[in-house]
């Protein structure tokens, strides 16, 4: 049996542990926010109970509870460590995951060749890791730029991705690593067309030139727009439960990666912060289907874009 028809007879067997035999991609994952609660409870860290329902307090929590981990290189590890256990039990064998620049500023004082020393600790035989740098609207500064474009040369980054609170600053601060990103052939990723519309995507497509949108809901209000988005070929890496936690869509049973699918977008399903939301790659697709929004077939179909892209 081929780990297609596997994979359909587990979605409709509602069956996690087969799926989880089957290899799959996340490529909306952000390195520092993916183990769940459960982990560092286990790894004696407690952290709060306030309740994550929008992006301002996304953020708050962040800063409250999880940068102060990350403040340390024993913390940051335990962090990244359970991440990937999780990927690796989940059967994901590719995972394309944020890692916040501001890490090897904090931890490893600006030291890249120290950063990137400590990111190849994280080998596995199962799992293929690839990074991208992490550039939140939210924090950024213009002294930021230098170390931002010698991270990018180092070559060892596979891409970046703008995150974060959208058009809190305009993309012409941004158009510069871009273009570098680009001129490199690297991923270059925005978070776009979440909280904004799809006029905004349409600006961050034009501005920046990205290859992937992470969300990009809010597309499906425009249909030049998406056409627009499948001439360039751009792939969207959507998280349903990041979505409907965070309010930009209300129900699963009406997520817009139905309309996006039918319209013949290429799409992803990815976690976007498992720590937050509480949901893992198997969870997505089940949500999807026993919500009648995508079938097994189609779900498998995503599946296998996603390690088309990868190989």
């Amino acid at each position: 049996m081929n780990d297609s028809i596997m994979f359909i007879n587990a979605i409709k067997n509602n069956d996690k542990e087969e799926m989880s035999k089957i290899m799959k991609v996340d490529i909306h994952n952000h390195a520092s926010y993916s183990c769940s609660k459960k982990y560092l409870i286990n790894n004696g860290i407690s952290i709060g109970n306030e309740k994550v329902n929008n992006i301002e307090s996304l953020i708050q929590f962040s800063r409250k509870y999880i940068t102060p981990i990350k403040q340390t290189e024993q913390g940051l590890y335990l962090l990244l460590k359970g991440n990937f256990e999780n990927c690796i039990n989940t059967g994901i064998s590719y995972v394309s995951t944020d890692i916040d620049f501001k890490d090897c500023i904090r931890t490893f004082n600006s030291d890249i060749d120290e950063f990137i020393k400590f990111l190849n600790r994280f080998k596995y035989d199962n799992l293929e890791i690839e990074w991208i740098i992490e550039i939140s609207r939210d924090s950024y500064k213009e002294e930021y730029k230098e170390i931002i474009l010698n991270m990018i040369r180092t070559g060892f980054f596979a891409g970046i991705d703008l995150v974060s609170t959208e058009n809190i600053v305009p993309n012409s601060t941004f158009i510069e690593l871009y273009e570098e990103a680009n001129k490199m052939n690297l991923k270059t990723k925005v978070h776009a067309g979440e909280q904004l519309g799809s006029e905004y995507i349409k600006e961050c497509i034009l501005d920046l030139n990205p290859k992937e949108i992470q969300h990009g809901i809010t597309i499906i209000e425009d249909e030049s727009v998406m056409k627009l988005a499948k001439e360039r070929n751009i792939v969207f890496n959507v998280c349903p439960s990041s979505n409907l936690v965070l309010g930009y869509t209300k129900n699963i049973e009406n997520h817009p990666i139905k309309r996006m699918v039918e319209y013949g977008l290429n799409v992803t399903i990815g976690t976007d912060d498992l720590l937050y939301f509480d949901s893992d790659i198997n969870d997505e697709y089940l949500k999807l289907y026993n919500s009648n929004v995508l079938t097994a077939e189609e779900l498998d179909k995503i599946r296998q874009f996603g390690l088309s892209i990868v190989e």
